[in-house]
């Protein structure tokens, strides 16, 4: 693992008070009540007794000086050679692959961290990587199993850049028997590789320097201070009123390692301290500390580690001196989004259903408002929660693929409410709603998809879990973050729930259906979730009607048994005294399509069957139960609605709209267009416009060089735009057509750009993003 010498020297970063709005050393009722996070603080702390380490994991890398032959060889698509030592070469294709054999001695259960690869391009727009394991390579096997693929955007150009690239999921070593690359995406593009470079997780842990990061512990990551045995990181600052000093520990080593916590008054008076010692590692352990008798004392904090092997890793998790004396001045003690994967508006009784698929939804919306016709900005998880949590349209927030990650510069609702002084939760079921989309930006404490499990129906879990959150923390500011995936695919419900809508055994019979089909399917996704289109069911002699059919009937016990687990999370707010304390949100990312257009899934059009989604508002005690909201509105406009209810502003950045007065008649509210954008299976570029009735469709193939087509829909009485009547309304296409031109040169003038963004920043700041995982 490492070599660790005895030796230890001190590291000081200037120190700095710390404004906290009040007069050093004030008491009574001007105290702040601000909470103060040491991560934030961090660059004002000194760091002591820091040990000298020397790392000597082994690594697992490809160099090409001196190399003859080439580690790599090519499959497909490119001519390479070894100059200078580098790998040179150019794209004969549009995908050019190279493959290697993995080397090094690493055991089969590591799991990889990240990918860096130092290369330069000079064209094209991405750089990808995939791994393939097995007796002998597949290429197919493992370059369209879009899950597994690894990707960041290039920048081409003369310089040699270092590429790090992080996989969405954990991936051991013993799968990665070979590595693939495809080092750009543009035929004719020349390229050059100095190094390819597999961190794996001891690696990485063991270049770990003290300081601020992001870190996980069994996939629950915190914005966390890192130090190493035996250093005291300490901090100077001016308590807050009623202060209390709450945070988690962990420690990744096997031997123990004790954390202690000790606030020290510059008056010298008697400190205060708390320790623990941590005995299984990767596991967050909580440490309070009550610090009432110091309101308003100038103090030291320290934390420091001790008893551990020199060097031994300490996390600090979401280290925070909150105040405990609340005043909620009107405002929503907490505030819950709730983001429903894969759920349709049109199989909710709300929404005239005739199967009462979710009566805790129902009721939240008959006590609050319901939005009857809302549209998403994307059909797909990773494109349509972006767009959600950062007020943002696909093409202004850049997340269109599974590789892109949403840029530092937008302003998330966590990172809205973070600055606000609440505190921020997020649980997600897919990992597209975390860290890998960068959608962590903003949370203190955030439980990945993978902590909860395998599969889709984890809402009970995942309720648990804030459930559990909201028993310590309901009394202090806060927002959080649930997202739940039960209606997605395959529709199978959990076994309570199978025979809500379906007879006993007919699930057995969905699932022989699926496999009857399966291998008619191209591999992908759509295969592994069992997702035939009409032709496919034809072919494999299904009945697609008795297919749907059954379908829908396990996509309905889905739904119930997600609204069952929400009515938990209701009934424990009631229990917490909260309900008319909290602000609750509840939005769908998108639909899923049932063969209205000859098809399966999502993310593949912007049709009604994927963008028509639910929206509802509940607080008794912040939004009075009214009438439905009928206008068009856009699921970007439900965070600055929430912001609007918590009397703070949204960011300058967010393109949806608060729609406070579409219901509470302080304002005549203006109806403006809706916007979908997606990408359909075969590559071609949809976007639909939704305004005054009317739904235009523009279809767009890149490939050629040709006008977009144009489709028209009644927005009202062809909800699932089955009839195009473009033909006969081309003055309305012609205006439709307009306004999307518009929208486009509006969204693309707006596209984040964190390169350019960085430009604006100072180095602390650059820091502290990278820190964090923002910026890589």
């Amino acid at each position: 693992m490492m070599a660790r010498r005895g030796q230890t020297h001190a590291r000081v970063v200037p120190l700095v008070w710390l404004s906290l709005v009040i007069a050093a050393g004030c008491r009574g009722p001007e105290l702040s009540r601000e909470p103060v996070r040491l991560v934030d603080q961090f660059a004002a702390a000194s760091v002591i007794a820091t040990p000298e380490l020397l790392a000597d994991t082994p690594r697992t890398e490809w160099v090409f000086d001196g190399a003859d032959p080439s580690p790599f060889e090519v499959v497909r698509g490119a001519d390479i050679r070894l100059e200078d030592g580098e790998l040179r070469g150019r794209a004969t294709s549009a995908q050019p692959v190279l493959v290697a054999e993995r080397v090094g001695e690493i055991s089969g259960d590591e799991l990889l961290h990240s990918v860096e690869i130092r290369a330069r391009v000079s064209g094209g727009t991405r750089m990808s990587v995939f791994f393939d394991d097995g007796p002998t390579l597949v290429v197919p096997r493992a370059i369209e199993n879009e899950t597994r693929v690894l990707a960041t955007p290039v920048r081409p150009g003369d310089e040699m850049r270092t590429y790090v690239i992080r996989p969405p999921s954990a991936r051991e070593a013993s799968t990665l028997d070979r590595i693939l690359i495809v080092p750009t995406d543009e035929r004719d593009a020349e390229f050059a590789i100095d190094s390819v470079r597999l961190v794996f997780r001891d690696e990485y842990l063991s270049s770990i320097p003290s300081g601020v990061g992001w870190h996980g512990m069994s996939d629950i990551y915190r914005e966390s201070i890192v130090s190493r045995a035996p250093e005291s990181v300490r901090f100077q600052l001016v308590l807050p009123a009623s202060p209390s000093l709450d945070l988690a520990v962990a420690t990744t080593d096997d031997s123990p390692v004790r954390f202690t916590v000790e606030v020290t008054p510059l008056d010298g008076a008697e400190p205060r301290s708390t320790s623990t010692e941590t005995m299984e590692p990767r596991v967050w352990k909580p440490l309070i500390l009550d610090l009432e008798s110091l309101a308003g004392e100038r103090v030291e904090v320290a934390l420091s580690l001790s008893e551990g092997a020199p060097g031994a890793l300490g996390f600090w998790g979401s280290p925070v001196i909150r105040s405990t004396s609340l005043d909620d001045n009107g405002k929503p003690r907490g505030v819950i989004l709730v983001i429903t994967d894969t759920l349709r508006s049109d199989h909710l009784p709300f929404h005239g259903y005739g199967r009462d698929t979710a009566p805790t939804l129902t009721r939240l919306g008959d006590e609050g408002v319901r939005f009857t016709d809302t549209v998403s900005q994307g059909t797909w998880t990773k494109v349509s929660v972006t767009a959600i949590q950062s007020s943002l349209y696909p093409t202004t927030h850049t997340v269109v693929d599974i590789p892109d990650r949403l840029p530092a510069s937008a302003q998330t609702v966590a990172e809205a409410y973070r600055s606000a002084g609440y505190r921020t939760f997020g649980v997600a079921s897919i990992p597209w709603v975390g860290q890998n989309t960068n959608l962590h930006q903003g949370y203190e404490e955030y439980h990945e998809s993978r902590s909860l499990g395998r599969g889709f129906k984890r809402a009970s879990e995942a309720v648990d879990r804030l459930s559990d959150w909201l028993d310590g923390h309901h009394q202090e500011p806060f927002f959080a973050l649930l997202h739940v995936s039960d209606p997605h695919s395959p529709f199978r419900p959990t076994p309570e729930f199978e025979t809500a809508f379906a007879e006993p055994g007919e699930m057995d019979r969905l699932d022989a259906l699926v496999e009857q089909v399966r291998d008619r399917i191209p591999p992908g996704p759509l295969r592994r979730f069992g997702m035939a289109s009409l032709e496919e069911l034809e072919a494999a002699a299904i009945d697609p009607e008795e297919f749907v059919r059954l379908e829908k009937a396990g996509y309905d016990g889905s739904i119930l048994g997600m609204d069952a687990a929400l009515s938990r999370l209701v009934a424990k707010l009631e229990q917490l005294e909260l309900s008319d304390r909290v602000l609750v949100g509840v939005v769908s990312d998108h639909g899923t399509e049932f063969l209205e257009h000859g098809e399966h899934f999502h993310g593949h059009s912007p049709y009604g069957e994927l963008n028509r989604v639910p929206m509802l508002l509940w607080g008794p005690g912040f939004v009075a139960a009214s009438s439905d909201v009928t206008q068009t509105v856009q699921t970007i406009d439900l965070v600055p609605t929430l912001l609007d209810l918590s009397g703070l502003s949204a960011a300058d950045t967010h393109q949806g709209r608060s729609l406070v007065p579409f219901f509470s008649g302080s304002l005549q509210a203006r109806a403006l267009p809706a916007i979908t954008e997606a990408i359909s299976d075969d590559g071609l570029v949809m976007t639909s416009l939704i305004w005054d009735g009317w739904k235009l469709v523009e279809i767009v193939d890149p490939k050629k060089d040709s006008e977009p087509r144009l489709e028209l829909y009644d927005h009202v009485e062809d909800p699932l735009n089955l009839s195009d009547v473009a033909s006969e309304h081309r003055d309305r296409v012609q205006e439709l057509a307009v306004q999307l031109d518009g929208w486009r040169k509006f969204a693309v003038a707006a596209r984040l750009d964190d390169a350019r963004a960085a430009e604006s920043m100072d180095s602390e700041e650059l820091e502290r993003l990278r820190s964090l995982g923002y910026i890589q």
